[in-house]
């Protein structure tokens, strides 16, 4: 895998935090070592830390990141079965079995580092098989416990594999959820011990259903692989007097184990092969090259027609350096979001708005307004400064409060005083998406229950997908909030008007256009 330089990037998922573990090489030794955690939140890596991961790739050719499935639901497949499984990925295992993956969860991972790349993605039964290389396991349950999950495998007496699942576990934000959940503290003793309860039901459950299918075993030992001590040593005796076994609670270090994962002896087990790495080029080489081909030229150029030659040359660079730019999505985005908070800014207290429609050039707005003279003495001044002409029409002309309006406005003014944000980072333009990988990066990008409908598409010099996209936020700031996470996209998408916002008792029912540009 190494090359004379080269730089391993461990890049690991766990919830909300991204480990990035550094070892740069030199001749296959490691000459220096470096690590850090970042917050994530998102389903996407956030700009500054691809940035922060682009720029270590820019300085060493050789530069390869790896990974583990954000979200593991492998399953282990015998090799004679795994060639007939549909809208599955395939990974070896070992000489028994295969690791099967849905396409669409590693779609998830693999988009997660859609801005940096990613050379190699691994599962957790990866990890287990590192182990079992390395130490002989025979009728023996083997257990290892990453991101809230139990990985279960059972070895019989000659050490083949004749079970395995995998089990969720109990995770501290579902105990803070619990009425029996008080402060921090007193959960986190709580936590523990629903924890420690459930992996011994996990294991006993697992064990009973083992027996039932494979009498002729019997389980001698438990191995418990852990990366974070969860239990305590008297909850691992507790846990071996309740099991009547041999229990080995021991830590891994997962970014030595996907490390090992990627030397030449297992990368071929990636989900996902390595990317080609560009070659630095030799510079002396290519001016001494440069200097001869020009002195040719020169004395070429005497013995041929000049003008004739230029001018073809002239239409080639054209074509050549033909650049087709992309709409300033943040530039688009702040426009919008700008614009809408300005109008929601001007809606007074004594008006109860209860639905907005904006477009490019014109406003109406559905509310109740709480006085008669509420519209001439606020409402409307605020919206003069916002546009042109502004009406009203009251539907409720014999009530003297909670009067039901629609207040139309058209003819916009530019807002004063307003620096509009530009993107300064160039666009990812390396490969076309089509509209289903389009769809599934939005899918991935809004809140979950969004619906995300698509329109149609133009097809120019850009191509442009067009969606309508309907979801419930809790104010409007989450809209804005939107705005800002598609902003910190390296692909040009952007919100187009019209932008509805409905009150409804689940939230905001916001309602707005979306398109993906993308060259040609």
């Amino acid at each position: 895998m190494f090359a004379k330089e080269s730089l391993y990037i461990n890049a690991i998922k766990y919830d909300t935090q991204l480990k990035l573990d550094y070892k740069k090489l030199s001749e296959n030794d490691i000459v220096e070592t470096n690590n850090s955690v970042f917050l994530v939140n998102d389903d996407i890596l956030p700009l500054d830390i691809a940035l922060k991961l682009n720029a270590s790739q820019n300085q060493v050719d050789e530069t390869y990141i790896s990974t583990l499935l954000i979200s593991d639901t492998t399953k282990l497949v015998p090799k004679e079965k795994s060639g007939k499984l549909k809208d599955c990925e395939i990974a070896s295992f070992n000489d028994q079995f295969d690791i099967a993956v849905l396409k669409t969860t590693l779609f998830e991972t693999k988009n997660f580092f859609e801005k940096t790349g990613i050379d190699y993605i691994y599962s957790a039964f990866h990890i287990m098989n590192l182990h079992l290389e390395q130490n002989i396991s025979k009728d023996e349950i083997l257990v290892f416990l990453f991101n809230n999950k139990a990985f279960i495998l059972i070895l019989n007496n000659e050490g083949s594999i004749v079970y395995h699942k995998i089990e969720d576990l109990p995770t501290f934000e579902s105990i803070k959820k619990t009425h029996f959940y008080e402060d921090d503290i007193e959960g986190q003793k709580l936590f523990d011990e629903i924890y420690y309860l459930e992996l011994s039901q996990i294991i006993q459950n697992t064990l009973s259903a083992f027996y039932e299918k494979k009498s002729d075993n019997f389980i001698e030992k438990i191995t418990i692989l852990y990366t974070l001590k969860q239990l305590s040593d008297d909850q691992i005796k507790n846990l071996k007097d309740e099991l009547l076994l041999e229990l080995n609670y021991h830590p891994i270090n997962i970014d030595e184990e996907v490390f090992e994962l990627s030397k030449d002896k297992h990368q071929k087990k990636s989900f996902v092969k390595p990317r080609k790495k560009k070659k630095r080029t030799n510079y002396t080489n290519i001016f001494i090259v440069l200097f001869f081909a020009i002195a040719f030229f020169a004395v070429f150029k005497l013995y041929t027609n000049f003008e004739n030659t230029n001018i073809e040359n002239n239409k080639e660079a054209t074509v050549k350096n033909k650049s087709i730019k992309l709409p300033d999505h943040i530039n688009l985005n702040d426009k919008i979001s700008k614009r809408v908070k300005s109008v929601l800014d001007s809606i007074p207290y004594d008006v109860v708005l209860n639905e907005f429609v904006i477009d490019e050039d014109s406003l109406v707005l559905k509310a109740k307004l709480l006085k008669t003279d509420t519209f001439i003495t606020s409402l409307k001044p605020n919206l003069d400064e916002l546009y042109e002409d502004t009406q009203i029409e009251i539907e409720s002309k014999e009530k003297k409060v909670n009067i039901e309006a629609v207040i139309s406005s058209k003819e916009k003014i530019e807002l004063k005083d307003i620096n509009y944000k530009q993107n300064t980072q160039s666009y990812i333009k390396d490969e076309f998406f089509p509209i289903l990988r389009v769809t599934e990066q939005l899918k991935i990008l809004l809140p979950e229950d969004t619906i995300i409908k698509f329109k149609s598409s133009n097809n120019g010099d850009i191509t442009k997908f067009y969606y309508l996209v309907n979801m419930i936020v809790k104010t409007p700031n989450d809209f804005y909030n939107l705005l800002d996470m598609l902003n910190n996209e390296l692909y040009s998408i952007h919100v187009m008007y019209p932008i509805s916002m409905i009150k409804t008792i689940n939230g905001l029912e916001v309602e707005f256009n979306l398109v993906f540009n993308q060259p040609k």
